[in-house]
């Protein structure tokens, strides 16, 4: 029952170890795995996943801009996320490299998975959460959680690389 439990998370330490580019590579190659199995099975009506990696980059995760289950949503996405968020100015304010601290959210000292409860999902994502997100390019995508990826991107965005950096550092250097 949901109320016994409510995630799972699966810890990986020997799939994609490290922060190469090699090892973000054999991460996302596994996670999707995963991930098409859960689908193909149908355990997506009753299952959420959320990936982690100590060297996580969305920009890198196929497909690149479009959803990819378990994932943040494309770092393109994020722009018009914080305007449909009513953070237009905040919008235009961020850099490229700010909106890419994003990816912090889910760096974490070794390559994990947790696995929710759709009731867990639907609870993080907020009632009503798949919307039209207007791309501002002429094309109009599904997206949910805008109200959490905002709320999170700004939050990166604010503490800024320096401390996100540190703060994964001391987290690995507790796993040694």
């Amino acid at each position: 029952p949901d109320a016994n439990l409510s995630s799972i998370m699966l810890s990986l330490p020997g799939i994609g170890m490290g922060g190469s580019q090699e090892a973000h590579n054999r991460f996302a190659a596994v996670v999707e795995v995963v991930g098409r199995y859960l689908c193909l099975f149908r355990g997506d009506g009753s299952f959420g996943l959320v990936h982690f990696h100590p060297a996580y980059d969305r920009s890198t995760v196929h497909p690149i801009q479009k959803p990819a289950y378990g994932h943040l949503p494309p770092t393109t996405w994020l722009r018009p996320m914080l305007k449909m968020a009513g953070q237009g100015d905040k919008a235009g304010e961020l850099s490229d490299d700010d909106l890419a601290l994003s990816d912090y959210q889910r760096r974490a000292p070794h390559t994990a998975i947790n696995i929710l409860r759709m009731s867990q999902v639907n609870a993080a994502a907020g009632p009503k959460s798949i919307v039209d997100l207007d791309l501002g390019d002429g094309t109009t995508e599904k997206a949910s959680g805008i109200t959490l990826y905002t709320r999170n991107t700004l939050r990166m965005a604010k503490m800024g690389k320096d401390a996100l950096q540190s703060a994964l550092d001391a987290d690995i250097a507790m796993q040694n």
